[in-house]
């Protein structure tokens, strides 16, 4: 069986223990193995992603090895106002247009892959880089089961359940950056810590339950799956 080697350009701490030690493992299983890298210097804490500086590190990505694929992990509420397909997403938002965070995604993604193929050409990046956007924060995925969110942050369940009653699903979780799925979390968990509960929840619920109620992360693994299909063509 042909394996596939992904490198995850991640933009903080938090992506890349979750890449490493909880999908990474599960991925690894169908001889698609994943190799998490923070963007920028080493020390970079996430935070404001511009495209500029990701470009760089996807670049070098791209030119190292062209047996490798590339792809991202950042959250929407992280991506500077400049990201490809950022300022189409916040015109149809300010014209009344209703759009699901996949849709949200969809749009970002197309335009990033674009900026990426035309920035690096004869590096194969049309088939090699799979953008993947957040929607709209890592800590949304936190949210794919309420029981266990609330076992292992001593939440109660029914604030959980409260909040989840007014999306269809965990990736919906958008009101403000000032409310994100990590707000909310900080907000009913004093002392929450990003990192270390971000793993342990996550690890607790699985991928596969990850992936039944978040469908645009679904859609991102899937794509990642389809990539033995594409090598053995």
């Amino acid at each position: 069986m042909n394996s596939v080697h992904i490198y995850v350009v991640v933009e903080g701490q938090t992506e890349q223990t979750f890449v490493r030690d909880v999908l990474a493992p599960q991925m690894a299983h169908s001889k698609i193995y994943l190799h998490p890298a923070l963007i920028g210097k080493p020390g970079h804490k996430g935070g404001d992603i511009r495209f500029g500086k990701v470009t760089n590190d996807i670049g070098n990505f791209l030119r190292q090895r062209n047996d490798t694929y590339i792809t991202t992990m950042f959250d929407y509420f992280r991506i500077d106002s400049e990201w490809p397909g950022k300022v189409d997403v916040l015109r149809q938002l300010k014209t009344g247009t209703t759009l699901t965070a996949s849709q949200k995604a969809e749009i970002l993604e197309a335009a990033t892959r674009k900026a990426v193929v035309g920035t690096f050409p004869g590096c194969d990046s049309e088939n090699r880089f799979i953008p993947y956007i957040e929607m709209h924060e890592f800590e949304a995925l936190l949210f794919s089961d309420a029981d266990i969110l609330a076992e292992k942050t001593e939440i109660d369940v029914a604030l959980i359940r409260k909040l989840l009653e007014k999306y269809d699903n965990p990736e919906e979780i958008n009101d403000d950056p000032a409310n994100a799925p990590g707000k909310r979390l900080e907000s009913l968990k004093d002392g929450y810590r990003k990192v270390v509960m971000g793993k342990t929840v996550s690890e607790a619920i699985g991928i596969a339950g990850i992936r039944r109620q978040c469908p645009h992360f679904n859609d991102w693994l899937t794509k990642l799956e389809d990539l033995k299909a594409y090598i053995t063509k």
